[in-house]
């Protein structure tokens, strides 16, 4: 018989959110501290393959994170734009879906 064990991973704890586990302080920190290590790989390599790969590996890695920020928001204005112009047509079939009286009542007004 074979046994099914669940895994979950210690980072999100099944499907709870690190944020909801984690307060905003120490996710800053964490953030602060992969960014303190990242530094200091970077100068690793820096110091062990000279300043020409540094310089390759951080152009690189550069262009990678731009990239990637740009596919991300071309796929938020795609999406937001559709979910905008759906309501948008919303919006205006009930603004001309109004009932007599309360366009009589807005036309004596004027």
């Amino acid at each position: 018989m074979v046994i099914k064990k669940r895994l979950v991973s210690k980072k999100t704890l099944g499907n709870t959110p690190m944020r909801k586990i984690v307060g905003a302080k120490s996710i800053n920190e964490k953030k602060s501290d992969l960014l303190n290590q990242i530094d200091s790989k970077l100068e690793k390599i820096e110091l062990e393959y000279g300043p020409i790969v540094y310089k390759e590996l951080q152009t690189r890695l550069e262009k990678t994170i731009q990239i990637f920020n740009d596919e991300v928001e071309s796929l938020f204005i795609k999406t937001f734009s559709t979910y905008k112009s759906s309501k948008t047509k919303d919006h205006k079939k009930k603004k001309n879906n109004k009932p007599k009286y309360i366009s009589d009542y807005e036309k004596s007004k004027k």
